[in-house]
């Protein structure tokens, strides 16, 4: 492996969905679509291997800096909405006005008065 680019997080999530795609494919009932998820099933597995075995190591290492903040939105994206949804009953979310950070309010009835940590902007929100 002296001189190969080797296994990063672009890799793992590409392998991750082929596994993904040729599970789902067995429970798929149409031959078209069936064959379809296996070819891109295998079509990720063929990428992941020749970007390990690559020996273009500043290339791959550009492909994973564009992947990563795009995965990071992806993933905050299902944090928030994991949380949001086992805080369902206890608090409400707000966006802020000024820089659109997700803010956590207790529910309680009322005016309530928010200050974003993150800029510092104060607004008021009511609660029924």
């Amino acid at each position: 492996m002296r001189g190969r680019y080797g296994f990063d997080e672009l890799n793992g999530t590409m392998l991750a969905l082929s596994f993904i795609l040729s599970i789902v494919s067995r429970f798929v009932f149409n031959l078209t679509a069936r064959i379809i998820l296996e070819v891109l099933s295998l079509v990720f597995i063929g990428l992941t291997i020749f970007r390990t075995l690559s020996r273009n190591c500043y290339q791959r290492q550009k492909e994973n800096d564009v992947y990563k903040p795009i995965f990071i939105k992806v993933r905050d994206f299902f944090k928030i909405t994991y949380r949001k949804f086992k805080d369902g009953r206890t608090h409400r979310y707000y966006k802020c006005p000024s820089c659109k950070a997700q803010l956590r309010v207790k529910n309680i009835k009322g005016t309530h008065t928010i200050r974003c940590p993150k800029c510092g902007y104060q607004f008021q929100k009511k609660i029924r």
